[in-house]
């Protein structure tokens, strides 16, 4: 075998039948995520045209799935190539490693290998109208997913249940769905893990379990290092809001302060127009009053000063004489003598 094509998420090689000559037989592995730090599909299809006119192609599969979009397009591109095509489950096709699986012409399982189905999931930060969306574009992608796997014996809607459900397949149960066409020997469950990992190693890939636990590391963090993002984010905008309503609040005393002192000082200025007012009352009533008692006055002088009847005045002078005296009576005579009427 000569090895075209190695990375450290799947391999590719080819059988050499002479210096310069290749036979039309390629294997290739997918032992590791897909997309992210796995298996890509960019570089994946660059390799997979570079094996050239290939007629037959193994592909083996030990993966626990990854990226609906990378998948989909790696499943098309092994789809479209015109080499026959058979699927080795090795260990596991779980997720979007089992719908790369449904690619193969002829698909066979290690009869102590896994499969699994389930609904497409993501991590989803936002909004309700942003997780609404998101909710929508994974029932999208699962409806292409369940596209895929219509090899089955199952219905479309037994298909959702199963997804629904996330539903683990031995191999001889997957051969009773209808997703497999026969089994082949696998490991035994006594083989070490060295073991294991030689024989990936002679087959160009890296362990699964080691690549799958470093893969499970990264989403992790991913998925953490995205949430304390968001944190910091949430939390300046938090704190630009403190700020903000501190700024109002401290605006809200200023103007509190402002009218209590225009109150105090229209107060003021009320006492100060009321006491004028007053006291410019009491000046006018004042000068009122002695007008009216001068008025009074004049008007009682004038009264005393006008000219009497005789009857009227003989009869006042007896009058005063009754009420003060005989000597009053005469001095009034004498003060008053001048009124009689002629």
């Amino acid at each position: 075998m000569e090895k075209t094509t190695t990375n450290t998420w799947y391999a590719m090689e080819q059988e050499t039948v002479a210096e310069g000559d290749k036979s039309s037989k390629a294997e290739v592995f997918i032992y590791d995520e897909i997309g992210g730090y796995g298996v890509g599909a960019n570089n994946f299809i660059q390799d997979l045209e570079g094996l050239g006119d290939v007629e037959q192609i193994d592909l083996r599969i030990s993966s626990p799935g990854g990226s609906i979009i990378e998948g989909n397009v790696i499943f098309n591109a092994i789809k479209r190539h015109p080499a026959n095509v058979t699927v080795y489950i090795d260990g596991m096709a779980a997720s979007m490693a089992s719908v790369i699986a449904m690619a193969g012409d002829e698909i066979l399982m290690a009869d102590n290998a896994l499969l699994m189905i389930h609904n497409p999931w993501t991590v989803s930060i936002g909004d309700s109208e942003q997780l609404r969306k998101d909710a929508d574009l994974m029932d999208k992608m699962k409806s292409a997913i369940t596209n895929a796997y219509g090899r089955s014996n199952y219905s479309e809607e037994e298909l959702e249940e199963l997804m629904n459900a996330e539903t683990w397949f031995t191999a001889d149960e997957a051969i009773e769905a209808g997703f497999i066409d026969g089994t082949i020997e696998g490991l035994k469950a006594a083989a070490s893990i060295g073991e294991m990992a030689a024989i990936a190693s002679q087959a160009g890939a890296t362990l699964p379990v080691e690549k799958i636990v470093a893969s499970i590391v990264n989403k992790h963090d991913q998925v953490v290092t995205k949430l304390e993002d968001h944190i910091l984010d949430v939390t300046s905008q938090v704190e630009q809001r403190e700020e903000e309503i501190a700024e109002l609040q401290n605006s809200k005393k200023d103007y509190i302060s402002q009218i209590e002192e225009m109150k105090d000082t229209h107060s003021k200025q009320l006492e100060d127009a009321s006491e004028a007012t007053t006291k410019q009352l009491a000046v006018a009533a004042a000068e009122l009053m002695a007008l009216q008692t001068e008025e009074a006055v004049s008007e009682a002088s004038n009264e005393a000063d006008a000219p009497k009847s005789a009857d009227s005045f003989w009869e006042e002078y007896k009058s005063v004489g009754k009420s003060q005296g005989l000597e009053a009576k005469n001095k009034w005579y004498a003060e008053n003598k001048h009124l009689i009427q002629k």
